[in-house]
């Protein structure tokens, strides 16, 4: 269990859900189905984490989808690789979070919102759009980035279908309308809950926003690989691309008049970096980071692929040169998520690697005054301590900086028989006391360290 999960079990086995409106532990759906499989299955990891392993089949049936509207075969194969070889992406589908979920109510909804920007207005592509944005909120509430850059073109497709040419707007119609405004209200009003009053959104980026919300993305995705550095020239070159793309489309469709499929693609992605400005600028807001920006990524690469495909082109001849570009991509994808995916770690979270075996061998030793570090503490609280009511609770070990919480980490050594512990900066402590102490184990890969102390 990684610490983010063990606090929904928490949530779940306490049945504490009104702290989700509250904190950023705000990824509901998970939650419910976490609630659902607990009671039908139990309570180990992989119950937990059924309702991500299960969305995987349809996140990939909807990027099929959307390489579908790459012209090329080469496009689609490195649309296809990008996605769904990347070992960053699919850390989410194995673990108990909203990320994967959102990741895959955004990816449908993108499809359906091609498909309903894409002609004039209708009713029943724009409510399934709107269902899948609503449940791509309820699975990871950050994802309102995304939603918002719909929502926009709904209002305006709306506006031009009433106001210009002259249409009746149906009852239906307008109930969709407030359907859609009463999903941005109640979202809206939750965000701003939770920055003013649960104080929770401190995550993120407070500086470079390219850095932040991409490079972040392309570091994960290269899984801290022999060639990690390229996430630099990553970040540039798809940045490059993008404005490029953005403002090409956007000028096709002021010129025009017309609404392209590029454009309707650039929305989405548009959306999430112009709201990551503003929030920033207007509410301090950190810009979105880490598994908060992979929104971005879908959207992205998908534009990226879908201009390349509109716009390079090899002559007839040499047309085998492309088809061998993207099997190049796509076997290299292959390869690497093949030498870098972790099966026993996460990117995100590797201090939780291997947590349950130190506890329960801690435990083992019967201990009087148990502590426990930053690698093994939350997810104790939340998890192991509620499976299986260990005694006596353990305390927390304040060791992750010893020059500001040096006294602190001392006297909670000089009163501990036994601590878990994944700093050096814990044995160096107990050298400087002069306390005798034995490592009685050490937990690969994550390296946590079960060591009795001697007084």
């Amino acid at each position: 269990m990684t610490h983010d999960e063990a606090y929904s079990y928490y949530l779940v086995k306490t049945n504490y859900f009104i702290a989700m409106f509250g904190t950023a532990n705000n990824h509901w759906l998970n939650t419910f189905f976490m609630e659902i499989f607990n009671m039908v299955f139990g309570d180990t990891p992989g119950v937990m984490r059924l309702q991500c392993i299960l969305a995987f089949p349809f996140f990939a049936f909807a990027i099929y989808r959307l390489s579908s509207l790459i012209k090329g075969l080469s496009g689609q194969l490195i649309f296809y690789a990008l996605v769904l070889f990347n070992p960053y992406i699919l850390d989410f589908f194995s673990l108990a979070r909203g990320y994967s979920l959102a990741m895959t109510f955004q990816a449908w909804s993108i499809v359906y919102f091609v498909k309903a920007a894409q002609t004039s207005f209708q009713y029943r592509p724009w409510l399934m759009v709107i269902i899948l944005n609503a449940l791509a909120l309820a699975s990871n509430i950050s994802f309102f980035y995304t939603v918002a850059g719909m929502a926009g073109l709904f209002v305006c497709q709306l506006a031009i279908s009433k106001y210009v040419n002259r249409t009746p707007i149906h009852k239906t119609t307008s109930r969709l309308f407030l359907l859609y405004v009463l999903l941005m209200i109640v979202t809206i009003a939750d965000l701003l809950f939770l920055k003013y009053y649960g104080k929770t959104l401190y995550f993120g980026g407070e500086t470079d926003l390219m850095e932040s919300l991409v490079e972040t993305t392309w570091e994960g995705s290269l899984y801290r690989a022999s060639y990690s550095y390229l996430s630099p020239v990553l970040t540039y070159v798809s940045c490059f691309l993008l404005v490029i793309v953005c403002t090409w489309y956007t000028f096709r469709c002021w010129y025009s008049k017309k609404i392209s499929t590029g454009f309707i693609l650039c929305l989405p992605f548009v959306s999430i970096v112009v709201l990551n400005v503003l929030f920033h600028l207007l509410l301090k807001n950190p810009y979105l980071s880490e598994r908060t920006a992979l929104q971005w990524y879908v959207p992205g690469i998908l534009l990226i692929c879908f201009a390349g495909g509109e716009y390079l082109s090899f002559p007839k001849t040499f047309r085998f040169l492309g088809t061998a570009t993207g099997m190049v991509v796509f076997f290299a994808g292959a390869a690497h998520l093949y030498r870098n995916a972790n099966r026993h770690l996460c990117y995100e979270w590797p201090l939780q690697t291997n947590s349950q075996q130190p506890v329960l061998d801690l435990y083992a030793q019967k201990p009087q005054h148990p502590y426990m570090g930053y690698s093994t503490a939350g997810v104790y609280v939340n998890y192991y301590a509620l499976l299986y009511d260990l005694q006596p609770k353990a305390e927390y070990l304040p060791e992750i900086d010893v020059h500001n919480t040096g006294t602190q980490l001392r006297d909670a050594l000089l009163k501990s028989d036994y601590v878990i512990s994944y700093y050096p900066s814990t044995l160096s402590c107990l050298q400087q006391l002069g306390l005798r102490y034995e490592v009685l184990k050490t937990y690969p890969p994550g390296n946590n360290k079960l060591i009795k102390i001697y007084h």
